[in-house]
């Protein structure tokens, strides 16, 4: 058996969920709901990363993949287009039920390891 390790460059936030299994279900969810909602937030997507078995869930609308020993940098945007994302992540939020959730980070670039 071996591992894969990645590394990803996303804007985007943070969904807390309890265990990877909550994770993987979450990710299954989104595929279907987010569907559902592209009028509003079109740039939206999802993406799950973390420690091996321990992925993290993530709302995003822009990831860029850096291969391991290779490296890279947040993609240049304009105030304009982050205050674009800032808006459809937050209809997602709403429109997916997250915007109970306690301590919500706001969105922002993210650099997130991978390893599976």
């Amino acid at each position: 058996m071996g591992y894969y390790h990645s590394a990803y460059f996303a804007y985007g936030i943070h969904i807390p969920v309890d265990n990877q299994a909550a994770a993987w279900a979450e990710s299954e969810r989104l595929d279907k709901e987010l569907k559902k909602h592209k009028q509003r937030c079109p740039d939206v997507g999802h993406l799950s990363a973390g420690d091996y078995d321990h992925d993290r869930l993530f709302l995003v609308t822009k990831s860029d993949e850096i291969p391991l020993g290779q490296y890279g940098r947040a993609s240049t945007t304009t105030p304009e287009q982050r205050a674009n994302w800032n808006l459809q992540l937050a209809n997602a939020v709403h429109a997916l039920g997250y915007s109970d959730i306690p301590d919500l980070e706001a969105p922002g670039w993210l650099c997130i390891p991978d390893l599976s």
